[in-house]
């Protein structure tokens, strides 16, 4: 859990260890009138099962990249599953993994902005595009994960 997530364990533990039953009791009530809006947790934790059900049986039974087209976008998931299930599918589908990267080496692959990026060694770069400018921009590899775009290389060019 991150200290975010301790913060609001404590807050909520420290409300319910220190709040007269009566105030408990009026809160909850004045909570009632959420309890109709959007799926129900049980619902919505369910949903989320199937989605990420569906998306490592995808990943997992996926043929391998044909080409940089053929490259589909990577989900949003949890650390563990994208470790788990994402990054070694995507290898066994043609990604290359940044140990048999070459430092200077153009690479043919997939990200948000373009289909070929030089490897640094660190990350890659590339020649992006964008209200008629062009600048270099970087890109992780696919193994590291920032929250942003990353490149999926499967071939040198």
């Amino acid at each position: 859990m991150n200290d975010r997530g301790k913060k609001m364990l404590e807050g909520l533990k420290n409300y319910l260890d220190n709040t007269p039953p009566e105030q408990l009791k009026k809160d909850w009530e004045e909570l009632e009138k959420f309890n109709h809006i959007g799926p129900e947790a049980s619902e919505y934790l369910e949903r989320t099962k199937k989605r990420i059900d569906y998306i490592i049986e995808y990943w997992e039974t996926r043929e391998p990249f044909k080409d940089e087209e053929d490259i589909p976008d990577i989900p949003i998931v949890s650390q563990d599953i994208y470790e788990k299930y994402i990054i070694p599918n995507i290898i066994r589908c043609g990604g290359i993994p940044k140990t048999q990267l070459k430092p200077h080496t153009v690479y043919i692959g997939s990200c948000r902005n373009s289909s070929e990026a030089e490897w640094t060694g660190e990350k890659f770069i590339y020649c992006r595009h964008k209200f008629g400018t062009e600048f270099i921009d970087d890109v992780n590899h696919f193994e590291d994960d920032d929250g942003y775009d990353l490149f999926i290389p499967i071939k040198e060019k």
